[in-house]
């Protein structure tokens, strides 16, 4: 992130949520394996005496996980049930559960919600077994719409889910866990198009993670994760900030909240306000170096960012002070520009000595560059050292590697009409004039005028003096 130039600030909270999610996924969706038997059923319901006798195929091709032999044997069976019968809900739920074994999770939807269905109906399950399909079900509902390249089935899967957390929710008393996925769950369904923002569900996934804090002496993490994800989406930067602080006090070896809070501070430094500006300005910087006092913030990146920061704040002096040390001491990554940087932060504050001098430096790392050459020919000039500016210039121009060739080339030729080098000037302005960049604006030809001139009268007095 370059601070010099960053006015806008995009959170990664949203890889860190997604990954979160998943891994619950599949953690709960580990099942013990299939028993065929009515745990979890209401006493008073029997399987028919038939669907009994068949089922007792089952076990022998589950215990060899023979899992497509399983399936059909009870899809057959299930054709042949009743409908809305016991034995309808008790099969489809076995057959729910063997294509979760088989990792089928879309597949196990529809038996799963015929057998929740049923139940609902005509009370066939108990309500800790109804309350492990509504929490499948919404599981499955989310990897199977985040899985889904289309947008609308996306949004219809994470509505789904949505609905069966709400109803596990609304019937007991929700685990952390279960909030922490519902409001996941908002959070994704109001960015899952962001060129268009559901604000109406970011506020509720928003609500929820600032209650869920509320219920803990020791929230989950995740929780100010969503929170600060919905207040970014917002645009409340200054409340992010705040959770921020908390988070770095909280969990002070985690890089990335050291990063984000840092990277809220600048955001809000876009703010017109020139005070408001220059106080989140040192909000950054200082967060940048209690980090470094922990040992985070501190690559050539960081340390140029930070550097960036004080330039901002018109802090000349410091800026120039720690980007010497950078490059000195390696903190800062050691480029061309970074010397030039450097270079012109010392003019800023009237150093011209040492700008020459770290200039010089740089050309000890980049030989080749008549870019320097040309700078420290242009300071040597502004301090009327022109001898010196002479020397300079000649080598720009015989380095090459010249952001703009034909400025260095009239610099020399100007200069050299200036000692009074006539006809190195001539030459030189012929050069300038061939290069591909070279000014339309007619100087240069003035300047060869006056050259030429120049050179006239000086032959006209050479003459003169050897007819008297």
């Amino acid at each position: 992130m370059d601070v010099l130039t960053m006015r806008k600030f995009v959170s990664p909270l949203t890889k860190a949520l997604g990954f979160w999610l998943l891994s619950a996924l599949f953690a709960l969706l580990l099942l013990a394996p299939v028993q065929v038997s009515a745990q979890g059923t209401r006493g008073d319901f029997q399987l028919s005496e038939r669907i009994g006798e068949e089922l007792g195929k089952l076990q022998p091709m589950i215990d060899a996980k023979n899992w497509d032999g399983a399936v059909g044997l009870i899809v057959r069976l299930n054709n042949s049930a009743a409908p809305n019968s016991y034995d309808q809900a008790f099969l489809s739920d076995i057959l729910a559960k063997l294509y979760l074994q088989k990792g089928d999770y879309d597949k196990s939807i529809a038996p799963m919600e015929t057998a929740l269905r049923l139940s609902d109906t005509y009370g066939y399950f108990e309500k800790k077994n109804v309350g492990m399909m509504l929490d499948y079900l919404s599981k499955i509902y989310y990897q199977e719409g985040t899985a889904s390249k289309s947008p609308a089935i996306q949004q219809q899967y994470l509505t789904k889910a949505t609905l069966y957390l709400e109803r596990i929710i609304a019937e007991s008393p929700p685990s952390a866990d279960t909030m922490l996925f519902y409001t996941s769950l908002l959070y994704n369904r109001a960015v899952l198009n962001p060129d268009k923002i559901d604000q109406a569900l970011l506020n509720k996934a928003k609500i929820n993670a600032e209650k869920s804090l509320l219920l803990s002496n020791h929230p989950k993490e995740n929780f100010y994760v969503i929170l600060l994800a919905t207040l970014q989406q917002q645009g409340d930067f200054k409340r992010a900030s705040e959770y921020y602080e908390l988070l770095v006090k909280r969990y002070p070896s985690n890089k990335n909240y050291w990063q984000q809070l840092m990277a809220t501070y600048v955001t809000m430094s876009s703010d017109g306000d020139e005070k408001v500006a220059l106080a989140n300005n040192l909000r950054a910087a200082v967060t940048i170096e209690r980090a470094q006092t922990l040992g985070f913030l501190n690559t050539p990146k960081d340390n140029f960012n930070l550097i960036g920061i004080y330039f901002n704040m018109g802090q000349y002096g410091k800026a120039t002070e720690l980007l010497h040390n950078g490059l000195k001491n390696g903190l800062i990554e050691n480029t061309q520009k970074n010397w030039e940087l450097l270079a012109y932060s010392y003019q800023q504050v009237n150093r011209e000595s040492q700008a020459i001098e770290a200039l010089n430096d740089a050309t000890k790392f980049y030989p080749k560059s008549g870019q320097l050459e040309f700078q420290i020919g242009q300071i040597y000039y502004s301090l009327d050292q022109l001898s010196d500016s002479y020397k300079h210039l000649k080598l720009a121009t015989e380095k090459g590697g010249l952001e703009k060739p034909a400025s260095a080339y009239s610099f020399l030729a100007y200069l050299c009409f200036e000692l009074g080098k006539l006809e190195e000037a001539l030459d030189v302005i012929k050069q300038t004039l061939a290069l591909p960049d070279a000014p339309t604006d007619g100087q240069l030809n003035r300047l060869r005028q006056a050259v030429e001139e120049g050179i006239r009268d000086r032959e006209a007095a050479k003459t003169g003096t050897r007819a008297t």
